[in-house]
């Protein structure tokens, strides 16, 4: 199965989390992410297996280097811990949930395999998911090399329909788990935003710029326009003949329609009051 036709999807709340994963321990878990249902429940028993040679169709790498990424992710993947900032948001003031990605790896160097658990906390933001939640396509991200640049992209995709998201660059950092690691302006932007806006506009299916906010000679927030790359293109055909025909289709209040546009913090109810009355509004005017 190639990239084009996995599509992952991860509760918002997952989405804007604050770890760290090296490039192909990151691969992996959105490989795996990618081919869930995301609509059903997981099961914490049953493994999820990944041979070199998916990840060399997927991913589009040597031999020798899907064994790399296996064998990377087989020593590490385990320690890897991730925090979930407001984890039910139905208790706001709920405390972080610091959980690992997986319960077990069990790495079959003979087979060239790998089978991952996934730990039970961390299946609530990839499963059952009705509300909340950001999707793309897994193609988008397979040519990034930046761990940065996947992270954004998703940030960027979590709010594609507003076309615009403004971030504390604190709030970014921590996120990334930068630490002190470029802790300038400077090397932030060399090491880190830009190589990740580079690779979005060159790999991914969105369009991106950037502009920073100071408070006197200090950098504190970011923000972000952006769009589909389709939007960009030149109008090539004729305008309809009839005005009427020229007239977007109206949207409709559709299941769809609000998981596309549910916010984080939101309950279904919520969303779908809100979007009802939005579309009132735009049909009205």
């Amino acid at each position: 199965m190639s990239s084009r036709q996995l599509t992952v999807t991860k509760a918002n709340s997952l989405v804007e989390a604050t770890y760290h994963l090296t490039l192909a321990e990151q691969r992996l878990l959105l490989l795996v992410i990618s081919r869930l249902d995301s609509r059903v429940e997981l099961d914490s028993r049953i493994p999820h297996t990944i041979t070199a040679a998916e990840v060399m169709t997927v991913f589009q790498v040597g031999e020798s280097r899907a064994y790399q990424i296996l064998e990377e992710a087989a020593e590490r993947l385990y320690t890897r811990s991730v925090t979930i900032h407001e984890p039910d948001p139905r208790q706001p003031k709920s405390d972080r949930l610091v959980t690992r990605w997986v319960a077990a790896v069990n790495y079959k160097p003979g087979t060239g395999a790998i089978e991952l658990f996934f730990a039970q906390p961390i299946m609530p933001f990839i499963s059952q998911l009705k509300a909340r939640f950001c999707q793309y396509h897994l193609a988008n991200i397979v040519p990034m090399s930046s761990v940065y640049a996947v992270r954004l992209y998703e940030l960027l995709i979590q709010w594609r329909d507003a076309g615009t998201r403004r971030v504390e660059l604190d709030w970014l950092r921590e996120r990334f788990l930068l630490g002190q690691k470029y802790a300038s302006i400077r090397d932030f932007k060399r090491y880190v935003l830009q190589i990740a806006i580079d690779q979005i506009n060159t790999h991914s299916d969105l369009w991106v710029k950037w502009e920073q906010h100071k408070r006197g000679r200090v950098v504190h927030a970011l923000t972000f326009t952006f769009g589909p790359k389709a939007e960009q293109k030149p109008e090539t055909e004729s305008r309809p003949a009839s005005p009427a025909n020229s007239k977007p289709a109206k949207p409709k209040l559709t299941r769809a329609y609000v998981e596309r546009h549910a916010q984080p913090g939101e309950s279904w109810e919520e969303a779908w009051e809100r979007c009802r009355r939005k579309l009132e509004q735009e049909n009205a005017g």
